[in-house]
């Protein structure tokens, strides 16, 4: 039976603890207790060590414990035993009053029906002590600040570990190790970093709300992998960035495969990618595709505070020059346009033509000199130029190589401009990385690793307010349908939302469709209605331009043909006015597992998987949130009105995306999905129309 702890360690504790205890500890530093132990003692860990090892004594000069209840009271106990014994060993610790167990090994939920059934038992076990898990299969924890370094990892062997002020929580050990040896090789320091495996009790977003409240850390990196709960998450975003203290993510799963690997390897969900991406937008998050930019992007972040200006390029090499631009275009960052008192500091060392951003150092006039006489005006004069928030330094080999770099650093220490290195040569180079890594200066490899550390930093906005909430949906008379609904069913879904739909009749004989399309005026469109075929037009469902009876009753007959083929128990028809002339767009609205309703906005009709042009957003949705999503459409220059034609009525399709937001509030989850495809955009105070629409109704 296990004993209750004396208290419930919090997280702080977790990583302030007075005791550790290391099962299996050993004098041999090729085992994993040998080598944790060895860790401790090389950084300086503040607390004290407990060796527990029935056969020893003592180990690396400690009293060792056979039983961990022999031992004064723990706080802490690293668990890396065969998956069988892990049982076992946890309820030793509960028995003992162990505050929390971090458990390295494998073997549990993430590798099958048997796993689960020992991580269930070991969950048990904790919960009936009040003793908190880490993991299981996670590779544990460190605490830059006290030298408790919980892990094996061979990335710990240096004499000495940077202690700075990111944090980084990672369902990966693996790539928390390798991002914290990466950062190690740049002199960029953590405060904390912990790799949270399965999750079995303390999950990501504990340590991710620990983190967000500890002083000691200024930005906060998170490997994702899988999330069990989106609000929680979406809360403590929306506190960071309160706090003005920047988060940047990086998200496994993002396409199938990816998503099936984060399961096998943490047995977590993927979901939905866009919609996590949109989620932490919203919120105020960096998003990163990889993992050393992830890092990079929170080193910048901390020294540099909020990105303000264009981009102004110095470098010795024009060629590099020219290759960085067409990098930063393609990314949408801005070169600054210098200013004439710039151009003429400049015109005092380089050659007419050359005074332009970028600027290369190399095309110096012949009666200045060389060298700094040239290097150090020129950096300094784009540097203090108004319109530059930020230097670029695209590096390759040049002459008197050391030399050149000092004297770059030397132009740019007169302001208060942030810089950022790229140092593309290999390992002629490492030199020249010494000399900025100790002048404080941030530096990475590639030009792709700077162009997207550039545009992360640029997208960030310290402590910018939460998009204000729309208010809450007023009572809405809903049709009580459910299931998968015809056409007919969505229109009248989205009707009684106040979105507008064309006049329609649904008709079962063709003489129904021309009675019909005498009472909603020619001419018309008459299409097959099934719950079963999406796309309508590509299955001959659809017959457009009808202008008189015959028209309509010879349609009727050829699309109920084709309807009883593609679905014997349909044969119902839709007659509708045919409405012409705008720009199709798709709106829809889809329930997230994890965060709730989503609205989607895009270019849409026949073409929408081929364009591939949307943006999504999270209820509930505000006009200025729906305005901004139209914004970043490839399709927002036709709405604008593009080369000459007339403003389309973005407004009404704001209020149709508003309406959407608030008809899946209404409906409180039960709104599965809902497309409306096409949403026909007409000019300027003509309206929106909603053409076509399908809906799943819980």
């Amino acid at each position: 039976m296990s004993g209750p702890t004396r208290e419930r360690i919090s997280i702080g504790g977790i990583f302030e603890p007075r005791r550790v205890a290391i099962f299996g500890a050993s004098d041999d530093r090729g085992k994993w207790g040998g080598r944790i132990m060895h860790y401790l003692g090389l950084h300086g860990f503040a607390g004290e060590v407990v060796p527990v090892n029935p056969r020893r004594d003592v180990v690396q000069g400690l009293r060792c414990y056979a039983r961990i209840g022999d031992a004064p009271a723990v706080d802490v106990a690293v668990v890396a035993v065969p998956a069988p014994a892990v049982p076992g060993t946890v309820r030793e610790c509960a028995d003992a009053g162990v505050g929390c167990c971090v458990v390295i090994s494998a073997g549990f939920a993430e590798a099958g029906a048997e796993g689960q059934v020992l991580e269930d038992e070991i969950v048990a076990i904790a919960r009936a002590s009040g003793m908190r898990l880490v993991g299981p299969n996670c590779l544990g924890l460190i605490n830059l600040r006290n030298g408790m370094a919980l892990t094996s990892a061979r990335v710990l062997d240096v004499e000495r570990i940077i202690a700075g002020r990111i944090g980084l929580v990672s369902q990966s050990g693996a790539l928390m190790l390798s991002a914290y040896n990466r950062a190690h090789d740049q002199g960029i320091g953590f405060s904390q970093l912990v790799s949270v495996g399965n999750q079995a009790d303390l999950d990501l977003c504990d340590f991710f709300e620990h983190m967000i409240d500890d002083p000691d850390t200024g930005a906060i990196c998170l490997h994702i992998e899988g999330l069990r709960d989106g609000a929680r998450f979406r809360c403590a975003l929306e506190r960071a960035r309160r706090m003005a203290k920047p988060v940047i993510v990086l998200k496994t799963g993002r396409s199938a495969a990816g998503g099936e690997a984060a399961r096998s390897h943490t047995a977590s969900l993927a979901g939905s990618y866009p919609v996590f991406a949109a989620a932490c937008r919203e919120a105020g998050a960096i998003v990163v595709d990889d993992p050393d930019v992830m890092v990079l992007v929170a080193d910048f972040v901390l020294r540099c505070g909020p990105a303000c200006g264009g981009v102004g390029i110095v470098s010795p090499s024009g060629g590099m020059n020219g290759i960085v631009v067409d990098r930063l275009a393609d990314a949408g960052l801005a070169l600054a346009r210098l200013g004439e008192s710039t151009r003429q500091s400049l015109a005092q060392v380089l050659l007419p033509g050359h005074l332009d951003n970028p600027v290369d150092i190399g095309a110096r006039r012949s009666d200045v000199g060389e060298g700094d006489a040239v290097i150090r005006p020129a950096a300094a004069a784009v540097a203090a130029d108004p319109a530059v928030g930020v230097v670029l330094v695209p590096l390759t080999t040049a002459p008197d190589y050391e030399q050149s770099v000092r004297s770059l650093i030397d132009g740019l220490r007169g302001t208060c401009k942030p810089a950022l290195f790229i140092v593309t040569p290999g390992s002629v180079a490492a030199p020249i990385r010494a000399i900025i890594r100790a002048a404080g200066i941030a530096y990475c490899d590639r030009i792709d690793d700077g162009v997207r550390l550039l545009a992360a930093w640029a997208g960030w906005q310290p402590g910018a307010a939460a998009v204000a909430l729309a208010p809450a949906p007023a009572e809405t008379t809903v049709p009580p349908y459910r299931g998968y609904l015809s056409e007919a069913q969505a229109k009248a879904l989205v009707a009684a939302a106040g979105i507008r739909v064309p006049r329609e009749c649904s008709v079962h004989s063709a003489a129904e469709a021309a009675d019909a399309a005498e009472r909603i005026g020619w001419p018309v469109v008459l299409k097959g209605i099934s719950n079963t075929v999406v796309h309508k037009s590509d299955a001959g469902l659809v017959r457009l331009g009808l202008r008189d009876r015959d028209a309509v009753e010879a349609a009727f007959g050829e699309v109920t043909a084709t309807l009883r083929l593609l679905d014997p128990a349909a044969g119902e028809c839709l007659v509708a006015e045919m409405v012409q002339g705008g720009l199709e767009l798709i709106v829809g609205v889809k329930q997230d597992p994890l965060f709730g309703p989503v609205v989607m906005a895009g270019a849409g009709g026949v073409l929408v998987e081929l364009l591939n042009d949307s943006e999504l957003a999270l209820v509930p949705i505000t006009p200025a949130k729906a305005e901004a999503m139209l914004r970043r459409l490839r399709a927002w220059p036709l709405l604008e009105g593009y080369r000459g034609g007339g403003r389309l009525d973005v407004a009404a399709v704001v209020d149709t995306m508003v309406a959407l937001g608030r008809l899946a509030q209404a409906l409180d989850g039960r709104l599965l999905e809902l497309d409306l495809n096409p949403l026909l955009v007409r000019r300027a105070g003509e309206g929106a129309i909603a053409l076509d629409a399908r809906a799943v109704v819980a």
